[in-house]
């Protein structure tokens, strides 16, 4: 539930993909509309030992303290998406989340969530909660809840080989997995974005920006 709420926070100012909450008795309903209280961009200095100026490696290291000391739990970056499923073999043990659709996007892509390395939850992207995916394929080419992380990627290479190959014209991966290296490149994304809980009903969001590599500018919203 938290890592949910967590993103639908950041959804709520960038029109992210799940835009459900699931209770805990499993019902979907429709998250409570967040409120702006203030906003303030930072053109220079810095913000929670992140500064302007900075590369990605640098700023990872930061954010991963930001976690250990409990400021934080997840971290989301803007347009990491795949068109080759042969680029993700040692990019999906890195992330929390995997979505898979078709290039216009569909009501039955899927979202796959991870917790302790393992499937944790699968959802379709109209808000339906799977055991699995896809049905009626071999159990080598079929994705389960429990199933390890690091063995996705052969699952993945084997769905290719179905009818629901068309569901991997669209990768993507958000949830930075925090507990992970960092990955190369990971600063040529234009933005990475996280939240800090300031009271049971107000957040922080920081968003990162970056141009060829380099922060650039944090925007600091809070929500309410």
């Amino acid at each position: 539930m938290k890592r949910l709420f967590l993103f639908l926070l950041c959804a709520a100012a960038f029109s992210a993909c799940k835009k459900e909450v699931i209770k805990d008795d499993g019902i979907i309903v429709d998250p409570p509309m967040m409120r702006l209280i203030s906003s303030d961009t930072l053109k220079t200095g810095g913000k929670m030992g992140l500064n302007i100026g900075q590369q990605g490696s640098d700023l990872y290291l930061k954010i991963q303290q930001l976690k250990a000391s409990g400021q934080i739990s997840y971290m989301y970056v803007v347009s990491n998406v795949y068109t080759a499923l042969d680029a993700l073999q040692t990019k999906i043990p890195l992330y929390q989340s995997l979505y898979l659709d078709e290039t216009v996007g569909t009501g039955t892509g899927v979202q796959i969530y991870y917790a302790s390395n393992k499937v944790e939850s699968i959802f379709s992207n109209d808000g339906a909660i799977l055991s699995k995916w896809p049905s009626g394929v071999a159990a080598n080419a079929t994705i389960s809840v429990g199933d390890s992380r690091d063995g996705i990627y052969q699952k993945l290479l084997n769905i290719r080989n179905t009818a629901y190959a068309n569901k991997l014209q669209r990768i993507s991966l958000f949830s930075k997995d925090l507990d992970t290296i960092y990955e190369a490149g990971m600063n040529a994304l234009p933005q990475w974005y996280f939240a800090v809980k300031i009271s049971e009903k107000r957040w922080e969001h920081i968003q990162l920006m970056f141009t060829n590599g380099v922060l650039t500018s944090i925007y600091d919203n809070i929500y309410e």
